[in-house]
């Protein structure tokens, strides 16, 4: 059993406990997944099974879009609603909160939260949170592709709250997002709640409970069609296709793509991801990154 299993992660299991549960269930030696979730947050959990674990570096690239609720007016030491109130600033006066919205889109530099999943240092930056550690981390360039409110605003015990949609790149965390929307008119901000809706290709249509793993009522996904959406298929036969299964160079003609990485696959099967090397002896080269055998 090798693929990749789509889940809607419910409310309160981080992670590492849907991993387990689905690593009992269907009795597999190998578990993993390609974008973490936190135990608040809901939706699109990308699982890898078995040789599919493999493709986490590539699937982490996908961007992704959430469905989010921000609350304006205080804010937690975690960003979220699961934290203690560490400020609070009564919302006098109604903003243009679509305006402010869109003041979001672009690249920005963003500082990755300290009750995050993060390592330095070989250790989660939430574990040093929850043990009163507050170290330095460096900001890293994200870019929020779109975003846009959901629902209507509501101003109540002096905090405004309403939801919103955002696709972003890799590695932006949307409780941060929320804080600077807040900063951005000078009030604390967190993060209220969040769900996941698709991750790169990956939809929140095409999930399944926990309950439907249990029961049988699911389908894998294909390493090669996880792959597709983000780098080209290449077929290879015969003599190149021993090569590949070697784990050989082969030279660019074989292989005839313009692109730098391609998944390489014989009779619809994944066999290897190949990336396009310097000139050698005047000859471009495709050299192995990852083979399955």
């Amino acid at each position: 059993m090798n693929g990749v299993l789509l889940i809607d992660k419910p409310v309160g299991l981080s992670s590492q406990q849907v991993l387990s549960k689905i690593k009992r269930i269907l009795n597999v030696k190998k578990i993993g997944h390609a974008g973490t979730l936190d135990p608040l947050a809901t939706g699109v959990l990308v699982v890898l099974i078995n040789d599919a674990t493999k493709l986490s570096d590539y699937l982490l690239e996908n961007e992704k879009a959430y469905l989010s609720e921000i609350t304006i007016g205080k804010t937690t030491d975690t960003l979220d609603s699961e934290g203690e109130v560490t400020r609070v600033k009564k919302v006098t006066q109604k903003f243009d909160v679509d305006s402010l919205l869109q003041t979001m889109l672009g690249e920005h530099e963003q500082i990755p939260p300290m009750y995050s999943a993060l390592k330095v240092n070989g250790k989660k930056l939430y574990e040093l949170a929850r043990i009163g550690v507050n170290i330095k981390r460096e900001a890293r360039k994200i870019e929020i592709k779109e975003i846009r409110r959901t629902s209507d605003v509501v101003y109540e015990a002096d905090c405004l709250r309403f939801s919103f949609y955002v696709k972003a790149s890799k590695g932006t965390y949307i409780r941060t997002l929320c804080a600077d929307i807040g900063e951005k008119i000078d009030y604390p901000a967190y993060m209220s709640s969040l769900r996941r809706v698709t991750s790169g290709h990956f939809s929140i249509d095409n999930c399944y409970t926990i309950d439907d793993i249990q029961n049988g009522k699911f389908e894998l996904i294909s390493m090669l069609d996880a792959i597709s959406s983000i780098m080209e298929k290449v077929e290879v036969s015969g003599e190149t296709l021993r090569r590949v299964l070697n784990g050989r160079e082969i030279q660019a003609k074989y292989i005839n793509s313009l692109n730098k990485r391609v998944a390489l696959y014989n009779c619809d099967k994944l066999i290897a991801i190949y990336e396009k090397c310097d000139k050698e002896n005047d000859s471009l080269v495709y050299k192995a990154i990852r083979v399955w055998n």
